[in-house]
């Protein structure tokens, strides 16, 4: 008996089917070949972030030698390299850079209200026009408000009374504990200092980007008098409404050739009235016994990049520097 002769759409069929499993297994193996490929990005993107933020710890450890080794790290010619960040250290397969300034050039929030309880008149003035020499240097930005000063100040103060600033016109009154309860969620009103400036977050009015433009100018650390020779131009601008940017550049100029060394040389500036320098004297220092630093370390691996920010204390008589404040960015 012969056999039967298949049927040539049977040999068909039998093709599609294995040509559609080949088509299935290809799509499934280029399918994990591409999820292979993503892990491995993955996870070598992952160890180069490690390496970045090793590196960047490595930096902030050069920082806390550096500051141990000097006695004002911030105006010793042997590391003015290393603190401006302008040396670009090798570590491992990256580099890190390292940034110093000293906490005591900034204005410390703490003090816009004297211990007796008084507003220090001051430095909320201070504060004041530090907001306004923002808001004119990034005009395009979203305005920081003059109300976030009283708010600042219920938010640190120990009392539940709202604080009134009469000598501003707009945006004068505080908040205390009854407005941020009735928020979602609720939250307490902190009433004590801070000791990070990411907790002033929460103050009403405050956004993260306003924090971001103050930050560079404000400290929790201090006694409130912002030192000369470490602050910056903004700063110094706003210590007073009779200090010009000339005046401010001509204090720059002079501490890079010299450090000021007390108060009264500030009077030999051209520019320096007696009413400049009486309204300023008792709210400026030309350093502290116990300095104060924030080191910024920036490490890179390949095209990733890792930041920490610190904040050191040079403690002279125990001879160590201690870690006050660590965060990575």
């Amino acid at each position: 008996m012969k056999p039967k002769a298949s049927k040539p759409h049977d040999s068909e069929f039998i093709l599609l089917v294995v040509l559609g499993a080949i088509l299935v297994l290809s799509t499934m193996m280029f399918g994990f070949h591409r999820t292979a490929r993503a892990r491995l990005a993955t996870t070598h993107s992952f160890c180069r972030a490690e390496q970045a933020g090793n590196n960047a710890r490595a930096g902030l450890n050069i920082a806390v030698a550096a500051v141990r080794s000097a006695e004002d790290v911030c105006h010793e010619s042997r590391f003015s390299k290393l603190v401006t960040g302008q040396m670009s250290i090798p570590v491992g397969e990256g580099t890190c850079s390292v940034t110093v300034a000293e906490e005591d050039g900034f204005l410390n929030v703490n003090a816009l209200r004297r211990k007796t309880g008084e507003l220090d008149r001051t430095r909320i003035d201070q504060l004041l026009r530090l907001i306004d020499l923002l808001n004119r240097q990034q005009p395009d930005a979203p305005r920081i408000e003059y109300g976030i000063v009283p708010a600042i100040i219920d938010w640190i103060d120990t009392d539940d009374d709202l604080t009134h600033l009469p000598f501003v016109q707009h945006d004068n009154l505080g908040v205390e504990g009854d407005y941020y309860r009735t928020l979602q969620p609720p939250r307490r009103c902190r009433n004590e200092p801070v000791h990070l400036l990411d907790e002033l977050l929460p103050v009403k009015g405050m956004t993260p980007q306003a924090l971001a433009r103050l930050r560079g100018s404000l400290t929790t650390f201090g006694d409130g008098k912002v030192n000369i020779n470490a602050t910056g131009k903004l700063v110094l601008e706003s210590l007073n409404e009779q200090m010009s940017p000339a005046v401010a550049q001509m204090i720059m100029n002079r501490r890079r050739v010299r450090p000021f060394t007390n108060i009264g040389e500030l009077r030999d500036l051209p520019g320096m009235t007696d009413n400049l320098y009486l309204a300023i004297k008792d709210t400026i220092t030309t350093g502290q016994e116990e300095r104060y630093y924030r080191v910024l370390s920036r490490g890179t691996v390949e095209n990733l990049s890792v930041c920490v920010e610190a904040v050191l204390r040079r403690n002279t008589q125990a001879g160590t520097v201690d870690i006050l404040q660590y965060r990575e960015l």
